[in-house]
């Protein structure tokens, strides 16, 4: 994991993103491309087109007009759903592996106001190598750097991947690992509790 100073990842509040889907999905479609932030039952992961459901960040003290809500988390931020067009995806595997895509492939870390914001836009080198879908689990492998600011920001990350990751497959266990390193130990966090998005969604 690397560490950045404090001024080097601002950028500029922009319109929400679009989406890059991985080699493994069929790029001949229109790439995705986010709609609003929302919360919702988890997609079915059998569905050949569906939203993918990406978790961005609203910072502490950001408050939505039309009362969006989510989970709490780390430094009293609060993870968003965020969902995208439909998209076409064969298997579980692709839908996750898109989703995941989404979320690295991502060059703005501030999106619509109220912003969400999307801490993996600093992990430039992160790339995508592998994922599995099983009946109530999902592992993700990936190569290269997590990059941080804070340990507020750790937990920014940690809560994105873990939640995009659970809400796209449908499953509580997920695994997520850096270079075959877990990567709750890699930013140095307890393990993310997933189940806390379905406590959220039973609300």
């Amino acid at each position: 994991m690397k560490y950045l100073g404090s001024t080097a990842a601002v950028l500029a509040v922009a319109g929400l993103l679009t989406g890059c889907t991985p080699p493994s999905v069929d790029n001949s479609a229109e790439e995705p491309e986010p709609t609003e932030a929302t919360t919702s039952a988890p997609a079915d992961p059998d569905d050949e087109y569906q939203s993918l459901q990406v978790h961005m960040v609203a910072q502490s003290g950001t408050h939505f007009p039309d009362g969006v809500e989510g989970i709490d988390f780390g430094c009293d931020d609060t993870l968003v759903t965020i969902h995208t067009v439909p998209i076409h995806a064969e298997t579980s595997n692709e839908h996750v592996a898109s989703a995941i895509q989404f979320l690295l492939d991502d060059s703005q870390y501030y999106h619509g106001s109220p912003a969400v914001t999307n801490s993996l836009t600093l992990s430039e080198t992160l790339e995508l190598s592998d994922v599995e879908v099983g009946r109530n689990s999902v592992d993700v492998a990936l190569t290269g750097d997590v990059v941080v600011q804070s340990e507020c920001e750790a937990y920014r990350v940690q809560a994105q991947m873990y939640g995009t990751a659970a809400a796209t497959s449908g499953g509580q266990d997920v695994s997520i690992t850096i270079n075959d390193v877990e990567l709750d130990d890699e930013l140095g966090l307890e393990p993310f509790d997933t189940g806390q998005l379905r406590t959220e969604q039973a609300d």
